[in-house]
């Protein structure tokens, strides 16, 4: 669990609230900011927040920085600002010079982390978003406490993505859709009612459980299939290959007006 910081919170509200209400300019925001990084979430003023950190002679408004590392970059807009999308790909550009795997995108009022992926490109992916104002205090403050200096030392913020991960709906339908999983669905139907369906079914039944909204989000899925081994090799490999066919890379944003993702089905002995 992370630090508790529901009681520095309830201090900080009515600041961040009156400085939402008034628009107070940038620079105001981020002294604010700067305050509540040392006050609730433990940071040393002189070792642990470098402002206006440099990277490629560019400013990122604020750096973490935990055993000579920084662990995730602050970039702050005015107060009174909503926060959008288009704010943290200029962020993100900087992180991925510095190799800096988190940004956090803050108005006071507004917080919401982000963890990048250079993998391929540059992918960023919204892991929590608050509203200190309109939601519930311990909630918030449950996710700023994730960037509390003693969670971050633990990794509790990395495992807290971690955990959203496994069980994104792209992550649970990858795993219905192993080979060995739909055998099974196909075994345990066919023991329940005496009918024998084949996989294509199964894959277009599952589809019809989830909107299109969903299949968006989740892209495009195959299945996992064992490599088939002929005779003559059986005796030389020992266990078989497992080929993982790629998927369509998603950005966390819903896209509108895309097609229904296809799935790949392949024929198959009989179970």
């Amino acid at each position: 669990m992370p630090v508790d910081i529901s009681r520095v919170l309830k201090k900080y509200i009515p600041i961040f609230q009156e400085a939402h209400e008034q628009g107070i300019n940038e620079a105001e925001t981020s002294m604010r900011i700067g305050k509540f990084l040392e006050d609730a979430l433990g940071y040393d003023v002189f070792s642990e927040i470098s402002k206006e950190h440099t990277v490629k002679d560019k400013y990122v408004d604020y750096a973490i920085k935990l055993n000579n590392k920084v662990a995730f970059f602050i970039e702050i807009k005015q107060a009174g600002m909503e926060l959008r999308k288009s704010y943290i790909e200029q962020a993100s550009n900087y992180a991925a010079n510095a190799g800096v795997e988190w940004i956090i995108l803050t108005s006071g009022r507004y917080w919401q982390a982000y963890h990048l992926n250079f993998n391929d490109g540059i992918q960023n992916d919204l892991v929590w978003s608050v509203d200190i104002l309109e939601n519930d205090i311990y909630d918030t403050a449950y996710f700023i406490g994730l960037l509390h200096k003693k969670s971050i030392l633990k990794g509790e913020l990395e495992d807290y993505y971690l955990r959203i991960k496994t069980l994104s709906p792209k992550s649970i339908i990858r795993a219905i859709f192993q080979e060995d999983t739909l055998r099974i669905i196909r075994k345990h139907l066919r023991v329940a009612t005496g009918i024998n369906v084949d996989e294509e079914e199964v894959t277009d039944s599952i589809k019809e459980m989830l909107s299109k909204e969903a299949w968006e989000e989740i892209g495009d899925v195959k299945i996992k299939r064992k490599k088939k081994i002929s005779k003559s090799k059986q005796n030389t490999k020992e266990t078989p290959t497992l080929i993982e066919e790629s998927t369509t890379t998603q950005k966390p944003e819903i896209i509108e007006n895309i097609e229904t993702p296809s799935i790949v089905i392949e024929k198959e002995e009989n179970i």
